[in-house]
């Protein structure tokens, strides 16, 4: 399998493009791109933005960014050494025999001694002699009988309630979607507030003079899963990327950077699969010196 660094070194090299061209444009350090056309990913920063950097020298390169983030993903997953197998060493027959014999000698314990037990409670003579023992009631017992016997089945009905009552909730946690969306906002910024992530200057409209705009998300979730930020220009998707959440809840933001040829209607999707959790409507425009001009 061919590794996406040498493959987008051989389109740039094609097209007669250096380095120095490419992270001027995209503002990614020389050495990190470096660093990816050499397959020295242990030299960049986490696989976010690893990503973020391929999707950038792609475009640049007038190539689709899912592509290469997805040969990417593969030539990770290929650098994967397979887990060895282990083989379970066959039981002798001796060791075969003895096991027959012990689960052999195990039920026939168990059969005699359901035998002993079950057996006299059928005999006729118990029947009889228990039917004779059972005395004769009179009607103000029965009627006494009955007026305690309904606190007991009130108390059986409340004893059984509180299971039924769990099972309901059960289910109606089972009914709830997976993932739910707790907060959203687009914004200039992403801050920290101690050890919980927060959204700066939101906002709905952003010059497109290499202002970078941040889409910040925050999930409540009953497993670990993943979440899609798109990023979409006049209803077409323009840019993607997924992003891992956990549970109970997990902050997630994505950026992108607006240049002059970006100005538009814009919308900002986070999706559970083709399921949209949130959607936020903002627009990209032309500095105000640009205007006048």
């Amino acid at each position: 399998m061919e590794s996406p660094g040498k493959f987008l070194r051989r389109e740039r090299e094609t097209r007669s493009i250096s380095l120095e061209q490419i992270s001027n444009f995209t503002k990614i350090k020389q050495h990190h791109l470096k660093a990816i056309e050499e397959d020295r990913y242990e030299l960049l920063p986490p696989a976010l933005y690893v990503k973020g950097f391929l999707m950038g020298y792609a475009r640049y390169l007038d190539l689709d960014p899912r592509d290469i983030v997805l040969q990417y993903e593969k030539y990770k997953k290929s650098l994967i050494p397979p887990e060895p197998v282990e083989l379970q060493p066959e039981a002798s027959p001796k060791k075969k025999m003895r096991q027959w014999f012990l689960l052999s000698l195990v039920f026939a314990v168990i059969l005699s001694t359901v035998f002993f037990i079950f057996y006299p409670a059928r005999r006729p003579a118990e029947k009889k002699s228990q039917v004779a023992s059972v005395p004769l009631i009179s009607p103000s017992l029965v009627t006494r009988s009955e007026g305690e016997v309904r606190p007991i089945y009130q108390a059986q009905q409340n004893q059984f309630a509180e299971p039924e009552r769990a099972e309901v909730d059960a289910v109606k946690e089972e009914m709830m979607p997976a993932l739910k969306v707790l907060e959203a906002g687009v914004g200039t910024g992403v801050g920290r507030d101690g050890i919980q992530q927060s959204l700066i200057g939101k906002c709905s409209a952003f010059r497109s003079n290499n202002q970078r705009g941040y889409f910040f998300t925050r999930i409540k979730t009953r497993k670990e899963g993943k979440i899609a930020h798109i990023w979409l220009r006049e209803g077409k998707e323009y840019h993607r990327i997924e992003i891992d959440v956990k549970p109970p809840a997990w902050s997630v933001y994505s950026y992108f950077t607006f240049r002059p040829q970006h100005t538009g209607n814009w919308k900002a999707e986070a999706r559970d699969g083709d399921h949209v959790l949130t959607s936020l409507n903002f627009n990209v425009v032309q500095p105000i010196e640009d205007r006048s001009l």
